[in-house]
């Protein structure tokens, strides 16, 4: 008679083992966060945006959710007005479809709702001006490479070390591919690592080579062409690792070398090319900026501008008594009379600062916030004047921006550049700006680009 207790309660432990019930309790559902909304995005001011955005709904339910039955949205531009918008659910749904147009630049906040399940998605927009569809200047098809761009006052072209009468003409080369060349008016000087050639742009056939002279004046050549130069007509200023060269030009004396002073070395490049020191026009003087080391307690690496000018034999010296001034960040671009550091603030932002050299020291004017989802571009800065480019870390839609001055405002915006659609970025020189592209052949589309006031 004990045996059907027995039976009951074997019964009981088979059922235990099929449901469950005895099991050790599974830890808790954790929803995984849902994945960010256009993060590193740029967005063009004036153009109508049609954006998908998925509701996210619950994985831990133990029953599956019905999809959102409504959809709202808010979007407020930067100064926190609200901007007419519209969404609507798609048909299942799983997401909604956004519609409004920017009508000014800067950081806009967009908050979608679903209801009565979906959650809330928020994100940050950034809106730009864009020049994507600006019409390019010229169209090399005859050239390998520009390592620069620029152009002579009667409009012959230079490809790096190539002169060019029209986009299509036969390369005139001035120099060896590596050789950096500076353009002031008709002038174009090439300088290599044993030589400076003076070549005029006369307006009708080739290049004529006007006056050489060794480089360096004295002492072993240069391992390479040198950092950084400015010129005018009749002047050259060279910086390499050591010194600052000046060669003058006269047509009764021909390309003389003027004299040297030596600089301070510094073992820090924050260039592509290993660049550690650039020359910047401060009025009558020239500035040497270059990377240097706080001195302990305090850490990291500031930008140095040390003040030199030309004396009455003609040779450059450092300015007397006035010592070299120091502002933050790393080297990161040049213009005429313009240097560009990054700061790092913290983890996930940092800052572009425009700082201007026509005092005669570098005094801040501009500051462009790179936040996030964004990173700056790393130039190579041997062969010229350059500008850093933002763009962004997790979104492949190959969109650059450059930042540009505004001086009726004081103010510093990103401009989304004309990009390729292959993996090399835009570059942005002084004057110009310029694309590497493969179609059937190499070529180079150039565009222009405003000079810094």
């Amino acid at each position: 008679m004990r045996r059907a207790p027995q039976a009951l309660r074997l019964l009981a432990a088979l059922l235990a083992l099929g449901t469950g019930v005895g099991c050790p309790p599974r830890g808790p559902c954790t929803e995984p966060p849902p994945p960010p909304l256009f993060e590193g995005a740029m967005f063009a001011v004036g153009q109508p945006l049609e954006l998908t955005i998925d509701g996210v709904f619950s994985s831990c339910a133990t029953a599956q959710e019905d999809r959102a039955q409504s959809v709202t949205v808010e979007v407020k531009d930067p100064l926190n007005r609200v901007v007419p918008a519209t969404a609507e659910l798609t048909a299942r749904g799983g997401s909604a479809i956004v519609r409004f147009t920017p009508e000014q630049t800067g950081r806009y906040h967009l908050v979608v709702s679903f209801a009565p399940v979906g959650s809330v998605r928020q994100s940050v927009l950034h809106v730009m001006e864009d020049q994507r569809a600006k019409a390019p200047l010229a169209e090399f098809s005859t050239v390998v490479e520009c390592l620069s761009v620029d152009r002579t006052a009667s409009g012959t072209w230079l490809c790096g070390s190539q002169a060019l009468r029209g986009p299509d003409a036969e390369p005139q080369p001035l120099g060896d591919y590596f050789a950096p060349t500076v353009v002031a008016g008709d002038v174009v000087w090439v300088t290599d690592s044993v030589q400076v050639r003076r070549h005029v742009d006369e307006g009708d056939g080739p290049l004529r080579l006007s006056a050489s002279a060794p480089f360096p004046a004295t002492g072993a050549p240069a391992n390479a062409p040198p950092h950084s130069r400015l010129a005018t007509p009749d002047e050259l200023l060279l910086l390499d690792e050591g010194h600052l060269h000046r060669y003058a030009y006269s047509e009764a004396e021909g390309l003389r070398a003027m004299g040297s002073v030596a600089v301070a070395d510094t073992e820090y490049a924050t260039f592509e090319d290993q660049v550690s020191s650039l020359l910047v026009r401060a009025g009558s003087r020239v500035l040497v900026a270059r990377l240097t080391a706080l001195p302990p307690p305090e850490e990291g690496l500031v930008a140095e501008a040390c003040p030199f000018q030309v004396n009455a034999a003609g040779a450059p010296e450092a300015v007397p008594d006035e010592p070299c001034h120091r502002v933050p960040g790393v080297l990161a671009g040049l213009e005429e009379g313009v240097l560009w550091t990054h700061v790092t603030r913290d983890a996930g932002h940092s800052e572009l600062l425009r700082y201007s050299a026509a005092s005669g020291r570098l005094v801040l004017e501009g500051v462009l916030p790179v936040d996030a989802p964004f990173q700056s571009q790393t130039l190579r800065i041997r062969q010229g004047p350059g500008l850093p480019l933002v763009f962004s870390t997790h979104r492949a839609e190959n969109r650059y921006a450059a930042p540009q001055w505004r001086a009726d405002t004081g103010t510093v915006v990103p401009v989304i550049q004309p990009a390729p659609s292959d993996r090399q970025p835009p570059r942005v020189g002084g004057r110009y700006m310029w694309l590497e592209h493969w179609n059937t052949l190499y070529g180079v589309t150039v565009y222009s680009h405003p000079s810094t006031p």
